[in-house]
């Protein structure tokens, strides 16, 4: 086969090596967030199974693997439970908005109680987290339109929280039972409370750490498990999570250097959540960066950092235009996702709130469902942008009353 020739391949015949430059469905209905990869992996054959009958590859057939070295496709864990939504996002708003306003404080009081060296009450953290459990089965979107509320000098606490309803959304997804989603929703807002042994003045310095603060800033980990090792009843899971949710596949984590085999399921899934998160959020030293952004970089470090399998449904779970993104149009107007389309995850709806050139406009609704047979295709998605681009600030809005459709 020569260079650059794109030849179509049915996913039964792909081989480990391959470069796969073009699928048989739009890239956006699947979870490959580059459009063109090398196949690194089986496991990455077996995503792709998942989602295409054929592909089109170019390349030589000199890089490939031999037939021998792809083994058979391992069978993904059946799910435990589905689950459907059993609430409308406006049904399950308020109460989403008043649990999540209760975990909120919860969250700041116990992280205020652990840097003045009192205990956790960890019964009034599981009834918190079996709340939000209780409302993400009912409808998951409702909590994290919640989670889209933050204030940059709260960051620590507010992370905790998200990073758990985040845990709780993705475990939902991966079909894990509800008592699976207590533990996760529970470890993810412990993960972090080993930082409260860390000085204000490098927890919160504005601009780059030292070699020897960042020394300071990794010893959470090994706080956060003694924190929580200190306590009765709290879920010996949760303990490992806080002390390993910074370890990488590869052993090139912190704070022991394990490789895959010492890292567990929860911790992995607590890890994609903690990364995902702080890679969006606002800090004192830096804006935070796009969804779609966050979701290239565990892409890029599926299989080495993270776990192949979980980045790919986390992608599927989150959903390349989650609600409370800031998008810009292929003809440059800039507006936020209000929606999510199930059936067609590229194509939402959107709040228009500025032009073309970028200046603020009537506020309408845009469904790009309408548009997708359409010619025009000027009206589709082009990319997604920070929060607080162009004056837009998510928060702002919801303060004001925006709700998801």
């Amino acid at each position: 086969m020569q260079e650059n020739v794109k030849t179509p391949m049915p996913v039964s015949g792909l081989k480990v090596g391959m470069y796969v430059c073009e699928l048989d469905r739009p890239w956006l209905e699947t979870p490959f967030i580059l459009q063109g990869f090398k196949i690194t992996s089986i496991e990455e054959i077996d995503t792709i199974a998942e989602h295409c009958e054929f592909v089109y590859i170019e390349g030589s057939e000199d890089a490939w693997l031999d037939a021998e070295e792809r083994s058979a496709a391992t069978t993904p864990k059946a799910k435990v439970k589905t689950y459907t939504n059993s609430a409308t996002n406006k049904q399950e708003f308020s109460k989403a908005s008043s649990i999540h306003e209760t975990a909120r404080g919860l969250t700041r009081s116990f992280m205020d109680d652990v840097r003045l060296g009192q205990g956790i009450n960890i019964q009034e953290v599981k009834a918190s987290v079996s709340d939000c459990v209780s409302s993400i089965l009912r409808n998951p979107d409702a909590m994290m339109w919640m989670s889209k509320i933050r204030k940059k000098d709260e960051y620590t606490s507010e992370h905790s929280l998200n990073v758990g309803l985040l845990a709780i959304t993705f475990g939902r997804h991966l079909g894990a039972s509800e008592e699976d989603l207590n533990k996760l929703g529970l470890a993810g807002m412990l993960h972090d409370v080993g930082k409260m042994r860390t000085p204000n003045d490098i927890l919160n310095k504005e601009g780059q750490l030292s070699a020897e603060e960042f020394n300071v800033i990794k010893d959470h980990a090994v706080h956060g498990r003694d924190i929580l090792m200190a306590h009765k009843n709290v879920y010996h899971g949760a303990v490992d999570v806080a002390y390993s949710h910074h370890e990488a596949l590869d052993g090139t984590g912190y704070p022991r250097k394990i490789k895959a085999s010492g890292i567990t399921d929860f911790t992995r899934i607590i890890t994609l959540c903690d990364v995902y998160d702080a890679i969006t959020s606002d800090r004192i030293y830096k804006q935070g960066r796009s969804s779609l952004d966050a979701l290239k970089i565990m892409y890029q470090n599926k299989g080495t950092k993270f776990d192949h399998k979980l980045v790919g449904e986390f992608i599927s779970c989150i959903g390349l235009y989650p609600p409370g993104s800031i998008v810009e149009l292929k003809n440059g107007q800039v507006g936020i996702v209000i929606s999510t389309n199930y059936r067609h995850r590229h194509l939402p709806k959107v709040l228009l709130l500025r032009d073309e050139n970028k200046m603020p406009k009537p506020e309408s609704v845009l469904d790009l469902e309408r548009y997708a047979k359409s010619q025009d295709q000027s009206v589709m998605i082009k990319t997604v942008i920070p929060n607080g681009s162009h004056g837009i600030r998510i928060e702002s809005y919801i303060q004001k009353g925006l709700t998801i459709d």
